[in-house]
Formats: C-alpha cells, structure tokens, sequence
C-alpha cells in the first residue's frame, strides 16, 4: 500500500505553503516549480483544499494562495480527508462471513486515525527546515582554490 500522487502533491503544496506561512500569497507557479507539481493539477488540489478550509486565494499580481489556519492547527488527516476521504479500511466486510475481519481492520483503522489527526503541518514544516538545516553547507562564503 502506498500513497497516491494526488495525496503526495497535496501534502508537498502544504507544506509549501506552511514554509511560507508568515509571507504574502505564493502564486500557483511559484508553487509548482517549488515542488515539481504539474501547475493545472496542483490548482484542482488547491481548491480541494480551499473547499475543506485549509487554504484561502487571492485573485491578482499579489494574488496567489495561502494557509486559511495556522500550521498548528492543520492536522495531516485533514489534509488527507480533504483530498482522498476518510481513511477506511473496513469497507467490504460488512457481512456476517466477514465480520471478524472487518473488527480487526476497525482498530487498525482507528489507529492510523489517530496518528493522523495528532500529527500537524507545523511538525511538518519544523521536520523540513531541520532536515533542510542538516543538508546545507556548514560554511557561509563561496570559496575558490
């Protein structure tokens, strides 16, 4: 099982946006060169988002889009929910044969759940500065031999 593009792209222009969360809009092209999002693709995203609350825009040369909520109070499941539904593991074991199955699968469900709704886009976003801070060069001037 792994995540889909659509849900990749989502969480990438999230975070984005998290980055840059203090500073003015950030157009739909500076997003996609940003995060190699295909810029019609990542507007239909965008508005998924808008749609859910998560993000707001802006119409002109400033315009652009920008976080509706802080990063702390954006949970990763709502981006989730947002752009792909609600998690569920347990469709298809409804009936009776199947039941202990679906149970199961209801407290794994519940589980992920859980961690999806406790992590934030702020963790996010501290996670990629840290790890952004690790892969720069130690030094602060170019030097030449």
């Amino acid at each position: 099982m792994q995540l889909s593009a659509k849900l990749k792209y989502a969480v990438c222009a999230m975070l984005e946006l998290g980055l840059q969360y203090h500073k003015q809009f950030v157009s739909v092209t500076v997003l996609s060169e940003k995060r190699s999002i295909p810029g019609p693709y990542l507007e239909k995203l965008l508005l998924q988002l808008k749609h859910a609350g998560l993000t707001t825009s802006r119409r002109g040369p400033d315009g652009g889009y920008s976080l509706a909520l802080p990063p702390d109070q954006i949970r990763i499941g709502d981006i989730f929910a947002a752009v792909a539904g609600p998690v569920n593991f347990t469709e298809g074991f409804e009936s009776q044969e199947s039941s202990e199955i679906g149970d199961f699968f209801a407290e794994i469900e519940e589980e992920v759940c859980k961690v999806l709704n406790t992590k934030t886009l702020h963790e996010l976003c501290c996670h990629a500065r840290k790890i952004n801070q690790l892969s720069a060069p130690t030094h602060s001037h170019p030097f030449s031999i």
